[in-house]
């Protein structure tokens, strides 16, 4: 090529296209995305002149076959004014009115509402109905099946940005209505990506686990969306949800909780679960991991799922229970308390604290079930969590805590369980004369607890009397029904008998 001070654009581009087939032996346009804009000047023998060669004339000529806007607004600009109300308030608006409304402002029926904005239409297709198509196919190649808002914004721009103000909304309105684009949840999509959601929202489910888990790769096979750039918007608007990385039908506490276990491969403590998941409401989350059958204790304190473990941790005493009659009715304690110990990462004081309850009995190193204890007879003169009413009735006396507000249950001693008629392995529901119209409360003496009999279910009855934490409570041990109280100088130390 000459060298020119002005070098001719098509030369240039004739130059370029010759070296891309000579040199990296491209055979379409297409092959030039993968050649090295800077290499291929210096091979063509252009990079001295590159700067020099001016584009706003192509660009000119692109943006001249592009824009449509101002043709658009010269086609409703002649329009009579009746027409032009049809077109803003209507036929190109983002807010279009009812005929009927139109109708009652011009002082016509319905019917010759339409047919005015019957041939509207008609007139702007005749007018510019090719225009309208080109752009809409610029808009096409420039937005893609879908975009997100401001992205979709520019392109519009683009195309009708020399559009008067006054007739901007039209233009792009007409745009869109001949592209076939709406407004969808943070997209803007042609009518084959809005058919893509609908489809995708119909194959998930039948590609999905019974936890809801679904095979991506097929629904992209299935789609055909292989290489869908809007993939991600495509989902949120089928109404699916990612988690951790997995697509599945709902953003579920049980979804959640499979997930970040599967991710951390191991146990995890209730509180490290919260924390990997987000889900605050600790009491909430203990009750589904005990209920759900996907996920079982591993350990006391960690929790993990099912296919993990063949023996998932169900507490000290079943654990000792099953070993024993494993071992034909009994098995060496001190094996016991290894295994055991081993296997569910707890205290070894903690198994020997149940071995030496009611439940058990250790003979020459061998421990076995008793399958009826006897109960342990009691006084209430000796126990410590008894006073007396001035009335002469025996009373539990214990001080308030966030705990039993909270519905955890007080421990009381094997008197006051005997008083209420409890003995050894039995239970009882009782309940309450005062405050009335409150949930009974329950007794349990499990008879392998260590630490004795219970007295459950008191929330909503210290509540009805208005505990806070630190107040005392009074509990009139009566089985005909109990009385709460909370008032401390109607109880002294001393018996009955004194």
């Amino acid at each position: 090529m000459p060298d020119s001070s002005e070098p001719v654009y098509g030369d240039v581009m004739e130059r370029l296209l010759g070296a891309a087939a000579l040199f990296h032996g491209a055979e379409t346009l297409a092959d030039l995305a993968g050649i090295d804009m800077a290499l291929l000047l210096q091979q063509s023998g252009l990079n001295s002149s590159a700067e020099r060669v001016g584009l706003l004339g192509a660009a000119s000529k692109l943006r001249s076959e592009i824009r449509i806007g101002r043709e658009f607004a010269d086609v409703l600009r002649v329009l009579d004014l009746r027409t032009k109300r049809i077109a803003l308030q209507r036929t190109y608006s983002r807010t279009p009115v009812t005929l009927a409304v139109l109708g009652d402002g011009f002082g016509v029926t319905r019917e010759r509402a339409r047919q005015l904005e019957v041939r509207l239409r008609a007139t702007v297709r005749e007018s510019v109905g090719e225009s309208l198509d080109r752009a809409s196919r610029w808009l096409r190649r420039l937005a893609g099946p879908a975009a997100e808002a401001g992205e979709f914004r520019r392109a519009v721009d683009l195309i009708v940005g020399d559009s008067p103000p006054e007739w901007r909304e039209a233009a792009e309105v007409a745009l869109m209505q001949v592209a076939d684009f709406e407004p969808i949840d943070g997209l803007v999509a042609d009518a084959h990506f809005r058919q893509l959601v609908a489809e995708a929202g119909r194959l998930a489910p039948g590609l999905a686990d019974e936890i809801g888990l679904v095979d991506e790769g097929r629904l992209r096979a299935e789609l055909g969306t292989a290489d869908l750039v809007e993939w991600e918007g495509l989902l949120r608007n089928a109404g699916l949800f990612r988690v951790r990385g997995r697509l599945t039908l709902r953003d579920t506490r049980r979804v959640r909780v499979l997930l970040a276990l599967q991710e951390a491969g191991a146990g995890c403590t209730q509180s490290e679960i919260a924390g990997m998941t987000g889900i605050a409401d600790n009491s909430s989350l203990a009750s589904m991991l005990s209920a759900d059958p996907l996920f079982v204790r591993i350990t006391k304190d960690r929790w993990g799922l099912r296919e993990w473990t063949d023996e998932p941790y169900r507490g000290v005493v079943n654990a000792i229970v099953r070993r024993i009659e494993e071992g034909g009715g009994s098995a060496d304690a001190n094996e016991l308390v290894e295994d055991i110990t081993t296997t569910f990462g707890i205290l070894p004081a903690t198994v020997r604290n149940y071995l030496g309850t009611a439940k058990f009995r250790i003979e020459n190193g061998q421990a076995s079930i008793v399958e009826s204890p006897e109960t342990p007879v009691a006084s209430l003169e000796t126990a410590r969590d008894v006073v007396w009413h001035r009335d002469g009735t025996p009373a539990l006396r214990f001080e308030v805590s966030e705990q039993h507000l909270r519905g955890n249950s007080q421990k009381v001693s094997p008197a006051v369980a005997q008083q209420l008629g409890v003995g050894l392995g039995g239970s009882v529901r009782i309940p309450f004369v005062r405050p009335r119209k409150v949930d009974a409360a329950s007794l349990i003496w499990r008879s392998y607890d260590p630490n004795g009999p219970e007295l459950g279910c008191l929330r909503v009855a210290l509540g009805a009397c208005g505990a806070t934490p630190g107040d005392e409570a009074f509990v009139l041990l009566e089985r005909e029904g109990l009385r709460l109280l909370t008032d401390a100088s109607q109880f002294g130390e001393a018996s009955a008998d004194d």
